[in-house]
């Protein structure tokens, strides 16, 4: 099952940089710049992916952030599935930062790592039912939009 959520993974990532290269996002200011300071976003929508395309066990969404000053406290969100198995496809938005930050890696999945447990847990959620009207964000439209658009490049 692990290998048929990375292809999904790596499927919606790919989807989303095609989409940005064609400058489908330019009207949302986010996505402009993914994966950076799309995070949060793109681990809901990504969750949603994952329950359209058959996966039912238990995804569980996970906002952190690193405590440091001097990095002006960075957050990042991504997704557990099966309690222990880390999903995330916009860790190398810190490719720039040093250790133990520096993360170069577009999709992630795997366990639980240095740079995971660098975070301090803010929230975590059952992403339940995936409705996309469910998910937190400024307006229903525009995020059924990021999806509708993701998805054509899928």
């Amino acid at each position: 099952m692990m290998r048929e959520i990375e292809a999904l993974a790596l499927k919606f990532r790919a989807a989303i940089e095609e989409a940005k290269e064609e400058k489908r996002f330019n009207r949302n200011q986010r996505f402009k710049n993914f994966p950076s300071g799309c995070c949060g976003i793109t681990s809901e929508l990504l969750a949603k992916f994952l329950y359209d395309n058959g996966y039912r066990k238990k995804i569980t969404y996970v906002s952190a952030t690193f405590y440091d000053l001097d990095l002006e406290n960075p957050p990042h969100a991504w997704l557990v599935i099966e309690n222990d198995i880390v999903l995330d496809i916009t860790g190398d938005q810190f490719k720039w930062y040093t250790e133990p930050l520096d993360f170069r890696e577009p999709v992630y999945v795997g366990p639980y790592n240095k740079f995971y447990n660098a975070f301090e847990e803010q929230s975590r959620w059952d992403c339940g039912d995936f409705r996309i009207e469910n998910i937190q964000y400024h307006s229903y439209m525009r995020l059924q939009e990021l999806y509708d658009v993701i998805c054509e490049y899928v």
